[in-house]
């Protein structure tokens, strides 16, 4: 495989970065990347998962030190923290005005047992990761129409069509909060 330091993300048939192995660290972090992640070398045509690509599968499977632990104790969270692909609970929130909630009700239930919180809130129980449920609902989501997904279990979350202000606090307050 390649060794590059440029890499590019395809979400929902849309292009991002490139992104250095650094972003993509600290991406992976966040849990806005995972193994199943579509990436390439920037400039190259054939995307695969991310765990395809040896110094990114080392990234996500925290063979990097430098990678962030949530929860005040890191070594009781890494104990109960369950694996990807194990069965999670997440929080959907959707924007208010737009009425996503209700429009993507039948997409919502068909990722796991779900109930509806609020007016623009859902709780679901999933296999899926916090990316794989945000790239699952982004399809059906109108131009700038916000998500905001949480992994309540492994303290992960994903969410797209913020501003930027948004998107950097949002960043800022999840990674400090819980890194």
């Amino acid at each position: 495989m390649l060794s590059t330091d440029n890499w590019c993300l395809k979400v929902a048939e849309r292009i991002y970065g490139p992104y250095t192995t650094k972003q993509l660290e600290d991406f992976a972090t966040q849990g806005r990347l995972s193994a199943q992640s579509l990436i390439a070398p920037a400039g190259g045509k054939i995307w695969r998962v991310a765990q395809q690509y040896p110094n990114i599968s080392e990234i996500l499977s925290g063979g990097n030190s430098r990678k962030k632990r949530f929860g005040k104790n890191s070594a009781h969270t890494e104990r109960s923290m369950p694996e990807e692909g194990a069965i999670s609970n997440f929080i959907i929130v959707f924007d208010v005005v737009s009425g996503a909630a209700s429009r993507l009700e039948h997409i919502v239930r068909n990722i796991g047992p779900a109930f509806r919180l609020t007016d623009n809130v859902w709780a679901v129980t999933s296999d899926q990761s916090v990316m794989g449920i945000k790239n699952t609902l982004a399809p059906h989501l109108q131009i700038r129409e916000p998500i905001f997904v949480v992994d309540a279990q492994r303290a992960r979350s994903a969410w797209q069509n913020f501003v930027p202000e948004t998107h950097s606090k949002l960043t800022k307050a999840w990674t400090s909060r819980f890194g």
